[in-house]
């Protein structure tokens, strides 16, 4: 939670907005999804914006 806190942590909020840090301290205290579930949801959402 320190770490967390003093902003030690940044390096792991991958869209580095509000959602990162929230998901951030879910997975810290175990009420989020898995780090693997995010990145798959990023990605899928990435690949949807993308011009085909």
């Amino acid at each position: 939670m320190r770490a967390l806190r003093k902003g030690q942590a940044a390096i792991f909020n991958i869209t580095q907005d509000i959602h990162g840090e929230a998901r951030i301290v879910e997975r810290a205290f175990g009420i989020g999804a898995s780090a693997l579930a995010d990145a798959v949801a990023l990605i899928g959402e990435q690949r949807e914006l993308q011009p085909a």
